[in-house]
C-alpha cells in the first residue's frame, strides 16, 4: 500500500477515534431528551451504571480507535497492530452507542448513530483486509 493511502486511511481511522472522546464526557450531560437509560441494555444496567457506562465506554473507544491510526501510520515498523486494535476499538465503539442509546428513533443520530456506522464499517473493513492481505497493510 502506498504511504499517502496508508496516512488517509489513519486520518480517516483517528478522525473517528477523537470523535467518541469529547461525545462520551459532553454529550449525556448536554442532551437534555435523553433518558439516562439503555433500551438494549436495560436489563442488565440501571441507569446509575448507564449513565457511569456510557462516558467509560466512549472514552475507552475513542482510546483505541486512535491507537489504531497510529499503528496503521506506523505499519511498516509495527506490522499487525492495526487489526487487533480496529477489532477492539470497533466492538468497544458498538457498545458505546448499545449503552447509550435510549430506543428515541427520532434521536439515533444524536445518540451516536453516525459513530456506529463508523465502527461497524471499521470492523468490517478490517475483517476484510484481513482476510484479504493477511497483517500487512
Amino acid at each position: 500500500m502506498t504511504p499517502w493511502l496508508r496516512y488517509l486511511i489513519a486520518f480517516i481511522i483517528g478522525a473517528h477515534g477523537f470523535t467518541y472522546i469529547p461525545f462520551g464526557l459532553l454529550v449525556p450531560r448536554q442532551m437534555k431528551q435523553w433518558r439516562g437509560t439503555s433500551r438494549l441494555l436495560g436489563r442488565v444496567l440501571d441507569p446509575g451504571q448507564v449513565r457511569t457506562a456510557v462516558p467509560v465506554l466512549h472514552v475507552m473507544a475513542g482510546v483505541v480507535i486512535l491507537a489504531c491510526a497510529a499503528a496503521v501510520t506506523l505499519a511498516p515498523s509495527a506490522p499487525g497492530w492495526w487489526f487487533p486494535l480496529a477489532i477492539l476499538g470497533s466492538v468497544l465503539g458498538i457498545a458505546a452507542f448499545a449503552t447509550f442509546w435510549d430506543g428515541q428513533l427520532r434521536y439515533t443520530v444524536a445518540e451516536g448513530g453516525v459513530g456506529l456506522g463508523a465502527s461497524i464499517v471499521l470492523l468490517t473493513g478490517a475483517l476484510a483486509l484481513q482476510a484479504a492481505f493477511g497483517a500487512a497493510l
